[in-house]
């Protein structure tokens, strides 16, 4: 039940909801995998390493720096 507390930088925070999970894998479904079937760990790895870290680190930056929407 309080794994998630391990994870969590500050108390209160709502990175533990369903919904934040939710959404971000919604979007990794629509966006990175184009809603198609990923049979094959080894195109998944790719995309995950070469597509949505970078992404993520650019918006985690653009966040940190007040930058566009937040």
């Amino acid at each position: 039940k309080h794994w998630y507390k391990a994870f969590q930088t500050q108390y209160g925070t709502n990175m533990e909801t369903n919904n934040y999970v939710e959404s971000w894998h919604n979007q990794l479904k629509t966006t990175y995998l184009k809603r198609k079937p990923n049979r094959r760990l080894d195109r998944l790895i790719y995309i995950l390493v070469n597509d949505v870290e970078p992404e993520f680190i650019s918006n985690v930056n653009r966040v940190i720096l007040g930058i566009g929407r937040m």
